[in-house]
This record gives C-alpha cells, structure tokens and sequence, in this order.
C-alpha cells in the first residue's frame, strides 16, 4: 500500500513516478499471433501518469519510457535483453487515440463523485442514455473499467429486463 501511495505522489505534481505501479499482462499467452514464434507480448498498465506533465511530454515520454523498462528489469532480471521492441502511450496519446478525455482508461476517476449513478453523469447512469435504444456498457459505466466485462453484464441484464430507466 505504501508504494502504491508513494508512486501516486507525483502525478499530483505534474511528475511521474520514479517507481511506477504496474499491472502487467502477457496477452501473447493466450493469443501466440500476437508474437514473432519464440516471442511474448508484454502489456504494462503504468499507473499515475499525469496528463499534464510538467517537464511535457514531448521530453518526459523517453525519460518515462526508460524508468518502465528499469522497472520491469528489477522485477524480472535480463528481460530488457529480449525487448525488440517498446511502445509508449502517456494519457495525452490515450487521449488522441481514443478519444479518451484525459486520457483516462477508466473513463473517468473511480471516485465517489464519478460511481454509482454519478457514472458517467445523472443523465446517463442506469446503463441507458438520452437516445433510445443507445446504452453504456464500457468502463465508462458502474462499475467502471478494470472489473472486466461487468459494465456489460449489467447493461445486458438492464436490456434484458424491459426497464427503460
């Protein structure tokens, strides 16, 4: 807990983490195409980036890129030999990419103000929206992104239920 504390500290300041918190998958797991034979996927989740940098991005990306690939190092010795390849997307990218205000991958924050029926707004919670038959079922509806699949889950059963609001 305290390190996740700890690497959250400097976003609130415009900086990123020297020692980010990271959720790490391995997609090419359960897909091997989306590898070269031989070869693994990695996707890290880097937690905290601030959408406006201090330093800006234009500088800060490769400084940050290299404290990720730092990071994976001392928690997996010798991987920084086999990466062939990186990519980075800070949340202004998230942003242009996918049209993502703030770069936000959940949506918007997982905080009181934004969950429940708050999520996304009052006029839109519930699963459905303003225009019939147009429903939310992404990380922008409760419960928000990181609990796979349940957004949708529950926007399908509010469908399957008949009820309008």
């Amino acid at each position: 807990m305290e390190q996740v504390e700890t690497a959250f500290n400097p976003a609130k300041y415009g900086e990123f983490s020297p020692d980010p918190v990271m959720e790490i998958t391995l997609p090419s797991l359960a897909d091997p195409a989306l590898a070269p034979a031989g070869g693994c996927t990695l996707s890290a989740l880097v937690q905290y980036a601030p959408y406006r940098l201090k330093a800006g991005w234009e500088t800060g990306k490769p400084a940050f890129l290299r404290i990720v690939l730092e990071t994976l190092e001392r928690h997996a010795p010798g991987i920084g030999t086999s990466v062939v390849a990186a990519s980075l997307m800070t949340p202004v990218d998230i942003e242009a990419e996918y049209n993502l205000p703030g770069g936000h991958w959940h949506h918007g924050e997982l905080q009181a103000d934004q969950l429940l029926v708050n999520r996304p707004t009052g006029a839109a919670s519930g699963y459905t929206t303003p225009i019939e038959g147009l429903y939310l079922a992404s990380a922008g509806a409760h419960p928000g992104g990181g609990i796979s699949g349940l957004p949708g889950w529950n926007a399908a059963r509010h469908i399957l239920s008949g009820e309008r609001a």
